[in-house]
C-alpha cells in the first residue's frame, strides 16, 4: 500500500510539473505572431511537447534533472525556430505559410484550386458563409495559412493587404493590389524612407499606403 502511495504521489507531482511546463510553453514559446492560427510550427511544438511531457509522467526512469535539461534544450531550439519563422521570409513560408490566392481580378485559378484540393462545393459553402451568392461578385479570394477562406467583393476598396512585413517586401501581396515593387519603392521615397529594413509593417488599405516604422512600434510598446 505504501509503495502504491509513493508511486502515485510521484506521478501526481510529475503531472503538476508537466502542466506547469505546458503552460509556460504555450505562453512564451508558441508563435504569438500568428494570432489564432494553428500553423505548422505550432503543431510541431505542441506535438513534440506532448510527447516529452507524457514520457516524463509515465516513465519512472526519468528524474527531474533529466527532464529540466530536455525542456531547456527544447525551449532553446523552439526560440530559434520562432525567430527564424517570424523574421525570415523562407522561415515564414515553411513554418507559418502564405495566403494562397485562388481568385484574382474575378478570374478563378483552377490549377491552384485543384492543387489545394478544394472542391466547387467547398468554395460555394465558403461563399455563402460570407454572404456571397455568385462568383461574379468576387474580386479576390484566398486561402489563409490557417485554412480559412477570405473574399473581397468587386468594388470593395476597404480591404487591407500587408505589402511589407518586418522589412520584407511581399511581392504576392503587391500582385493582389496590381502594384509592383518599383511602385512601392517610389512611394517609400516620397515618404523619405530610404531603408526598407526600418519598416515594421506597410499596409495598403482603402487606396492608401500606411506605414509603421520599427521605432514607432517600439515607442508604442513602451507606453
Amino acid at each position: 500500500m505504501h509503495t502504491y502511495l509513493v508511486v502515485y504521489g510521484i506521478m501526481i507531482i510529475k503531472l503538476v510539473i508537466a502542466i506547469a511546463a505546458a503552460v509556460i510553453f504555450m505562453r512564451f514559446f508558441t508563435p504569438s505572431g500568428t494570432l489564432k492560427q494553428m500553423t505548422p510550427l505550432a503543431v510541431i511544438i505542441n506535438f513534440l511537447l506532448s510527447a516529452i511531457l507524457s514520457d516524463f509522467i509515465l516513465n519512472r526512469n526519468i528524474d527531474l534533472p533529466e527532464f529540466f535539461i530536455v525542456i531547456f534544450i527544447y525551449g532553446a531550439l523552439i526560440s530559434i525556430l520562432n525567430r527564424f519563422a517570424i523574421y525570415t521570409d523562407i522561415g515564414h513560408r515553411i513554418f507559418i505559410g502564405d495566403p494562397q490566392v485562388i481568385i484574382q481580378n474575378g478570374q478563378i485559378n483552377v490549377d491552384k484550386i485543384e492543387k489545394l484540393k478544394i472542391s466547387a462545393r467547398d468554395l460555394a459553402v465558403a461563399m455563402r458563409q460570407h454572404h456571397i451568392h455568385s462568383l461574379r461578385e468576387v474580386e479576390m479570394a484566398q486561402i489563409e495559412p490557417n485554412g480559412e477562406m477570405t473574399f473581397v467583393k468587386k468594388g470593395d476598396k476597404k480591404y487591407s493587404v500587408v505589402v511589407i512585413d518586418n522589412g520584407d517586401i511581399d511581392t504576392d501581396a503587391l500582385q493582389k493590389i496590381n502594384r509592383s515593387e518599383k511602385w512601392l519603392r517610389k512611394e517609400l521615397r516620397k515618404k523619405k524612407i530610404k531603408n526598407i529594413d526600418d519598416i515594421f509593417v506597410a499596409q495598403w488599405n482603402n487606396g492608401k499606403l500606411q506605414i509603421v516604422k520599427k521605432e514607432e512600434e517600439k515607442e508604442q510598446n513602451k507606453k
